[in-house]
């Protein structure tokens, strides 16, 4: 008879969040993460599999975390006029990677490779730490950073690492502590697009140009209407600029329809957070439309480590009530919602082109607004009420 083999039994499809803590604390290299069909990265237990158990051990869905107390919360924004013009929201997130990198220390996020692709790097000078700046709503591949981190914390150097919440939790399962010289930064997230979408809009961007795509800023700085734009540069010179909201992948996010599965059930939209620090785009309050075009920033303080590095930081400061920044944004307080398209999408893209899909599901036309209002938030774009005639 054939022996049967229990292979580990990791986070059910629906709530992994792709976090890959599994596939880099493997100690045989036995877990790959692969693609879904969706574009999702997933793990794939392979035949080197020894079921040891550390894949379950270090997975953040299968542990309960443990709770902090509230976070002390801020509006903030740089001391240095030109990085506050410079910077998306202020240069909050500069001026943390700056401290660290001064210090002879690595920078680890999101970044945007020659391919467009969106992967996790690790950055050891202030020249390179351009690429970590702006919102990317594309999930980020961690690839191999988790060890890199750990490399270089083990050569005693300091680390600052900032992902999403659940990149950040995969991180210290990861590590199987919370090592002094690591520093954490987490965004406030209301779930991440779909990296195998992602790729297909840029192929179909360079189709339609006749044009390959070089650089892309997904949430440009706010205008005067407060309106956050979407930005391509061509190889050739073109360019194309437009609201995100007009655009397909501002659209796809707004009417939630390429959003990873977990995002929905989210255990990380609240104000008990993963970093040291949380870092928000700040809505409601007593902020003037003027400062918010400025550049301004909502940081969560969540750790006396947090509170330590931030006393250090160039950051010009005002307190902000905690109650009316969880009512202003949707990743401090509930996951995003289905939507009932979602499933459509995917369907359809099984069986049309891309652009005829594009078409049917992306126009311009007005969403539910049922839908709408609370993945709005995931960009931070105020929900206008019609005027009654």
């Amino acid at each position: 008879m054939t022996e049967t083999v229990n292979m580990p039994q990791l986070a059910p499809r629906d709530r992994c969040t792709g976090c890959g803590a599994c596939s880099s604390g493997c100690p045989k290299g036995a877990i790959h993460m692969v693609p879904d069909k969706e574009g999702f990265l997933y793990p794939e237990i392979t035949d080197g599999c020894v079921q040891c158990g550390h894949c379950a051990h270090v997975c953040p869905v299968l542990k309960q975390r443990e709770h902090r107390t509230a976070p002390q919360v801020f509006a903030v924004w740089s001391r240095d006029g030109a990085v506050r013009q410079a910077s998306t929201c202020g240069g909050a997130f500069s001026a943390l990677a700056e401290y660290v990198l001064e210090g002879g220390g690595v920078v680890f996020g999101a970044a945007l490779d020659d391919g467009l692709k969106v992967s996790h790097i690790a950055v050891k000078n202030l020249h390179d730490l351009p690429r970590l700046r702006g919102a990317k709503p594309v999930q980020s591949d961690v690839g191999e950073s988790y060890q890199q981190a750990r490399l270089y914390l083990d050569q005693g150097r300091q680390v600052l690492f900032s992902g999403t919440p659940c990149q950040v939790d995969g991180l210290y399962r990861y590590l199987g502590e919370h090592p002094e010289r690591l520093i954490t930064c987490d965004v406030a997230c209301s779930g991440v697009c779909s990296p195998g979408i992602w790729e297909k809009l840029v192929r179909s961007m360079a189709y339609v140009k006749q044009q390959r795509p070089l650089t892309v800023d997904f949430c440009g700085k706010l205008s005067g209407d407060s309106v956050r734009r979407f930005h391509v540069s061509f190889e050739n010179g073109g360019q194309y600029d437009a609201p995100l909201l007009r655009s397909e992948l501002g659209r796809g996010i707004t009417r939630g329809l390429f959003l990873r599965p977990a995002c929905h059930t989210c255990g990380y939209t609240s104000t008990d957070r993963t970093g040291d620090l949380t870092l928000c785009d700040i809505t409601g309050g007593n902020i003037s439309p003027q400062e918010r075009q400025l550049g301004m920033s909502l940081l969560l303080v969540n750790t006396a480590k947090g509170a330590q590095i931030f006393d250090s930081l160039p950051l010009h400061r005002r307190r902000f009530d905690l109650a009316e920044a969880v009512a202003a944004d949707q990743a401090l307080r509930s996951p995003a919602p289905v939507s009932v398209d979602r499933a459509k999408f995917f369907d359809a893209l099984e069986q049309e082109p891309f652009r005829q899909v594009c078409a049917r599901f992306l126009s311009l036309m007005q969403p539910r607004a049922r839908a709408a209002r609370p993945l709005r938030e995931l960009l931070h774009i105020p929900f206008k009420k019609r005027k009654d005639k």
